[in-house]
């Protein structure tokens, strides 16, 4: 479908917020408020397309398209009806963002998912990591945290937002969702929206079939989803700073540990419960108090993190610490190294998780392809 440039623009522009089974689930907001249709097709097949009208009263839409056949890439387009003219496609800074395409696994299919934390300021270094990660043939990326950081006062965070993730990240969110959880910097004072972090407006709560009721979350703090029956429980470490709702999601956390629907669980947080960083290195000894010691007993197999603007892995007590902090060019040098650290590296990096049957194949990968380190776990 070949659209020509609406004046209006995406404010957040189409991405892919959920795939499961055979339901994807698109988010987006436009600048005004305009009437239109997000059509679904499959690429390369006869198959017809799907399509999803909206209503010009709203600006922000999360469109849901269920019973897509697995095994397919699709590809999602949203059309403008504006003023009669022929349909057309919202703009972001000015140009075309295009289409999104996304794939509907196979429940077979081996899972290949990234890593990345801290890729905060739209830096060139982000930028070729990024390019980097939409070359590795992914099929979604889990974010550690500190989406957006360094902005100042007053700067709407639309912009910020735009210039620094939506821009920044736009090879891969063009492609496969991006799950991410809050870090401290997502939460600072210059990165909100009428005194709510910008980031609840960036990630919206999502339905998955897996967890009744989520989708109808206010705010999409922490929250999970599945994949290759492997649950993702994405948390956000900053109730243990201060921020509200530490009873709620320590209950939400024990919960979920003790779901025996799914081979393994594997949790996702922005400050790590172990780092051997020279940078605020006590911040870890909340989350190590408080969720370590659920972590242990559910016999959770791997925790990916960030915050320390590093790559570490350590191993505690069985358990596999993956702190992936090195998304930007500002990086933190090591300070007295834990014993139970197995590798560090100073370097932009992200990590690659390959997953097939009880294996999980772990590379970190450094900017320019580098493998800097690697380890294989077993998920049983």
């Amino acid at each position: 479908m070949d659209l020509g440039l609406s004046a209006i623009s995406y404010r957040i522009p189409l991405t892919i917020r959920h795939v499961t089974g055979g339901m994807v689930v698109l988010n987006f907001e436009l600048s005004e408020p305009a009437a239109g249709t997000v059509y679904v097709r499959p690429i390369g097949s006869g198959d017809p397309r799907q399509e999803v009208d909206f209503s010009a009263p709203e600006t922000r839409h999360q469109i849901i398209f269920e019973e897509l056949p697995p095994g397919s890439r699709y590809r999602a387009t949203v059309a403008l009806e504006v003023g009669g003219q022929e349909l057309q496609q919202p703009n972001f800074l000015g140009r075309a963002w295009g289409p999104v395409s996304f794939v509907v696994p196979q429940p077979e299919d081996p899972l290949r998912f990234g890593v990345v934390g801290d890729a905060s300021f739209g830096d060139p270094a982000t930028r070729a990591l990024i390019e980097q990660m939409a070359g590795a043939d992914l099929d979604f990326v889990l974010h550690a945290g500190d989406v957006v950081d360094e902005t100042e006062l007053g700067v709407n965070p639309y912009d910020s937002y735009s210039r620094k993730f939506y821009d920044t990240f736009e090879p891969l969110l063009r492609q496969l969702p991006v799950y991410t959880v809050p870090g401290n910097h997502d939460y600072d004072l210059d990165i909100r929206l009428e005194d709510v972090p910008f980031y609840f407006r960036a990630f919206p709560a999502f339905p998955d079939p897996e967890q009744p009721g989520q989708g109808t979350a206010e705010r999409n703090q922490f929250y999970a989803f599945e994949s290759r029956d492997i649950q993702f429980v994405m948390l956000d470490s900053q109730v243990l700073f201060g921020v509200p709702g530490r009873e709620e999601e320590q209950s939400w956390l024990e919960e979920r540990l003790a779901d025996t629907r799914f081979k393994t669980t594997i949790p996702v947080m922005h400050v790590a419960p172990f780092s051997s960083s020279s940078v605020h290195p006590t911040d870890s000894l909340p989350v190590r108090q408080a969720w370590v010691p659920l972590f242990e007993p559910a016999h959770v197999p791997l925790v990916f993190s960030g915050h320390f603007h590093q790559y570490e892995r350590l191993t505690v007590n069985g358990i596999t610490y993956i702190v992936s902090g090195g998304g930007s060019s500002t990086l933190y040098a090591p300070g007295p190294m834990l014993p139970q650290s197995q590798a560090f590296r100073r370097q932009t990096h992200f990590v690659l998780c390959e997953v097939n049957e009880d294996t999980l194949v772990l590379t970190a990968v450094g900017l320019g392809g580098e493998v800097i380190d690697g380890a294989v776990l077993q998920l049983k």
